[in-house]
């Protein structure tokens, strides 16, 4: 085989298209998950109550996502799954303390 010539057999158009798909909804799931603590900080602020617990919620979400970002960045699967168990759960437990007490 000819090593100037491209490898045809290597992605079909349907696998790159769904790649390109899921690289879009894992971007809009990524902005979402940093905007959120956010907001909760700023209605908590704004509001004057439970301030803690959203201070914690945003400690605990931003080191999930650091924990998510590094398993991307080395490659490293446990990593990334912690990550995100982490930020969902630390989100969890804030809107349910939130919900709770209101």
């Amino acid at each position: 085989m000819n090593p100037e010539l491209p490898d045809l057999n290597s992605r079909a158009a349907a696998d790159e298209m769904a790649s390109r798909s899921i690289g879009q909804f894992r971007g809009i799931l990524l902005g979402i998950a940093v905007l959120v603590p956010w907001l909760l900080l700023v209605m908590s602020i704004m509001s004057g109550n439970f301030l803690a617990l959203t201070l914690l919620d945003m400690i605990g979400t931003h080191v999930g996502l650091w924990l998510l970002l590094r398993g991307y960045r080395d490659d490293n699967r446990v990593l990334k799954i912690r990550g995100a168990w982490i930020h969902a759960v630390t989100l969890l437990l804030c809107l349910a303390g939130l919900a709770m007490w209101q």
